[in-house]
């Protein structure tokens, strides 16, 4: 041993093992977590595959601006999320949802409060009555009525 080096000392007993089975079983969870969310990954794209045409359908058929086509994309990979999120949940889980609800509220006054397009609007209602996660009627007055999960 070289001079001025201390020796260190060989641990053993049982804080030794405690010391090793704890990082076993951190490491086993870091793995069991990345399997989850790998897991979670290889569903969003199956839905993403399963659910595409109902994206194509809303967006023929609504004329909406390369910004709204790409706002209302984000919008449904975001509901996809929630999909693939609160598929297996618990009712406290789905407790936790945000459910926004309209008693007929004009659209009129969400296009002037929000300054988005009513087509907009229209359009991402529709999306998200189709993906489930919205019961919401627009009569032929432009009032708003059901609920939607807040994504």
């Amino acid at each position: 041993m070289k001079k001025g080096k201390i020796r260190k000392k060989r641990k053993r007993g049982v804080a030794s093992r405690k010391q090793v089975e704890n990082q076993t079983t951190r490491m086993s969870g870091d793995v069991s977590f990345s399997h989850h969310n790998e897991k979670k990954q290889q569903r969003l794209k199956e839905l993403q595959v399963e659910h595409h045409h109902i994206f194509k359908k809303v967006i023929s058929q609504y004329k909406l601006s390369a910004d709204d086509v790409s706002w209302l994309e984000y919008e449904y990979k975001l509901g996809l999320c929630v999909i693939v999120d609160f598929e297996d949940a618990t009712l406290d889980d789905l407790e936790d949802l945000w459910i926004l609800t309209y008693d007929s509220e004009p659209l009129i006054e969400m296009v002037y409060d929000t300054g988005i397009s009513e087509v907009f609007w229209r359009a991402s209602f529709e999306l998200s009555n189709e993906l489930g996660l919205s019961m919401i009627n627009i009569d032929d007055d432009g009032n708003i009525t059901g609920e939607r999960i807040e994504y």
